[in-house]
């Protein structure tokens, strides 16, 4: 690309509008545009509960009856606030404890949570200190979240001002069913008529579905303890189930092979009791994260540097390839040559790169001066055409990957427009630009959100196949990886992949983390997460959307705290990347000069010493690799 090409493009952050010069510091995502949250919460002496209350439990949970709340149940509920982004009707259900729902299409983004919603006045009184327990099944339809789920959350404050609020609980479910038990306590009084229950629904378009609600007020015949409530789980997270021991044989077949080291003298004759030992320095399997470009290439940052040089050996650059902020639609100071730098220094250090992307195909993820073109298709499609081969022209030979096509289940304006053969073209543009890189197709809500068959997974598939089926040089599958609540098991994980490895291509896991409150669930997930995704043949690694949660989207990354405290799926991926998926061995050569041991797949650093000699040697053991011979002087 001509330098004065490469001027006109710059890189911002992921979110829209983060257009300051403080995206350009270590922690990016303080300026995220950040949910504006509702108005604090005020309580008085008279009304508040005494702070450091604790009850045991008394057992009588199931004895005594609690007075409900919730009326009717979920049809008392009525739409509040901007009525007119939701239709809300009332729809048959069966196979569950109740036979209707409430059906939510929330059909326009809003600013915040509480602009639509839906809410019911408490008609009976409520005391400080009242325990109660609340039962809500939610389920989604349609979701643009990345995770598959619908969301919204339980409420139950003072219905005027200030807002006072005894529960504030996030609901999120897949496409199945799922039940929640929220118990809390009162956190002030409230007279009869004062208090209302609420569904916030104020965020992106979704459907969902809402039924069994109930809210049970035990006073103080029950403590908060006695009451049950809804652990985050997932299928297959007992430590004996089955899953395991078949993956670990799958592991034991599919990424290791008997590494042989020869050892012979300067006459070449074989040295039997040297000492041979196998130290791993990097694994084949790719195991990475998103970065920032700035962050690694500008002096300090000492931490951020430090953990990517020792737990990855691939990444993706977050932001700087994006066409967007490369437009300047996200402020100044990210370019290509930022991009370049943050490359450079991955690759300095034996990391590869993705790019990500060359075409996020709807106007929301497109430069503004894209949208101009909507009604000339050709200048349209010459526009698209020139972004994916400048781009990868500039970037031809640095990349490992390319996610040339983002997101096409709910990104297809380019399409609508241009017709579905486009997304070839693009592949093809992509190769010709740059011939090394491995061309991949990336979407999201393909392995979370729970098993099973979704439009989402339906349409991925077609996608794929229509590009293999019209020529498009596809090398690879991404599967982006975003969990919330819902949580897949291991099992669906894998028929999932088996579903998308029948296409031929490479899988590779593009943007994983997990959203969740409970840490210790996150590290479990995390640990079993990685294991079936390691066991399965067609995968060729996984990179995680962050590490640190100072640079993180959801500030919730995986491996570090703010602080840089290590959090337990830290220390789990740390485990297994570092010990459990690496080899460090070490013994002797037998009577004809051989040691034998069973390998991952990947680069070695071997030392060969027989008594006052010395030698080490470098070697990468691959599935073709043949055995090494070390001569010692």
């Amino acid at each position: 690309m001509a330098a004065g090409a490469r001027a006109c493009y710059r890189v911002g952050m992921r979110s829209l509008g983060c257009l300051v010069a403080a995206c350009l510091l270590l922690s990016p995502t303080a300026c995220l545009k950040q949910r504006q949250e509702a108005p604090p919460a005020v309580t008085t002496a008279q009304d508040s509960a005494p702070p450091g209350k604790t009850d045991a439990p008394t057992g009588k949970y199931g004895q005594v009856k609690g007075q409900e709340l919730a009326g009717t149940g979920i049809e008392a509920f009525g739409v509040q606030g901007k009525a007119e982004r939701a239709a809300v009707s009332i729809v048959p259900v069966e196979g569950q404890p109740f036979a209707k729902a409430v059906r939510v299409e929330v059909k326009e983004k809003n600013q915040n949570p509480w602009d639509v919603q839906l809410g019911q006045k408490v008609a009976q009184a409520v005391k400080v200190g009242d325990v109660l327990l609340a039962t809500v099944y939610v389920k989604a339809e349609a979701s643009r979240a990345e995770s598959g789920e619908a969301q919204t959350e339980f409420v139950m404050e003072l219905s005027r001002e200030p807002w006072s609020k005894s529960v504030s609980y996030p609901l999120r479910a897949a496409s199945e069913w799922k039940k929640f038990l929220v118990r809390f306590k009162a956190e002030r009084s409230y007279a009869a008529g004062d208090a209302q229950l609420l569904f916030r629904l104020g965020y992106e378009p979704q459907t969902l579905l809402i039924g069994g609600v109930t809210v049970e007020n035990f006073g103080s015949q029950l403590a908060l303890a006695d009451l049950p409530t809804t652990p985050l789980e997932y299928p297959g997270m007992e430590e004996d189930a089955p899953w395991r021991t078949e993956a670990a044989e799958r592991i034991e077949k599919v990424r290791k092979r008997e590494l042989v080291v020869r050892v012979l003298d300067k006459q070449k004759k074989p040295v039997a009791g040297a000492e041979v030992a196998l130290r791993q320095t990097k694994q084949a399997f790719g195991f990475g994260s998103a970065v920032v470009a700035q962050t690694l290439t500008r002096p300090g940052n000492d931490e951020y540097k430090k953990a990517v040089g020792e737990l990855f050996n691939v990444a993706v650059l977050e932001n700087n390839l994006k066409w967007q902020p490369l437009a300047g639609d996200w402020g100044e100071g990210w370019t290509v040559e930022t991009a370049t730098k943050g490359v450079d220094w991955l690759a300095q250090r034996g990391i590869a790169t993705r790019g990500h992307v060359l075409v996020w195909p709807s106007f929301r993820n497109l430069p503004r001066s894209v949208k101009p073109l909507e009604k000339d298709p050709p200048k349209l499609r010459a526009a698209v055409s020139q972004h994916v081969t400048e781009l990868a022209t500039a970037m031809r030979g640095k990349l490992a990957h390319w996610d040339v096509l983002n997101e096409p289940f709910d990104n297809h304006d380019l399409m609508d427009i241009l017709g579905e053969d486009v997304m070839v073209e693009w592949f093809k543009l992509a190769r010709a630009a740059d011939p090394s890189a491995k061309l991949f197709i990336n979407d999201y809500a393909i392995l979370s959100g729970g098993g099973g068959t979704t439009a989402h997974r339906d349409n991925y598939e077609r996608v794929i196949k229509l590009l293999i089926g019209k020529g498009a040089p596809l090398d690879g599958v991404g599967m982006q990886g975003h969990f919330g609540s819902s949580l897949t098991g291991p099992a669906d994980l894998l028929k999932l992949l088996d579903r998308y490895a029948k296409l031929g291509k490479q899988i590779w896991i593009t943007e994983y983390d997990v959203d969740v409150d409970d840490e210790e669930l996150a590290a479990r997930f995390t640990r079993d997460f990685y294991t079936t995704m390691f066991s399965h043949p067609a995968v060729g690694g996984v990179l995680m959307w962050g590490f640190w949660d100072g640079a993180h989207w959801h500030k919730n990354a995986p491996i570090f705290r703010q602080d840089w405290s290590l959090k337990p799926s830290g220390a789990a991926y740390r485990k297994l990347v570092l010990e459990t998926f690496r080899t460090n061995v070490a013994g002797k050569t037998d009577n004809s000069g051989a040691y034998a041991a069973r390998a991952f797949f990947g680069t070695y650093e071997v030392e060969v010493k027989s008594g006052n000699q010395r030698k080490v040697a470098r070697v990468e053991l691959t599935p073709e690799s043949q055995a090494l011979t070390v001569q010692l002087d």
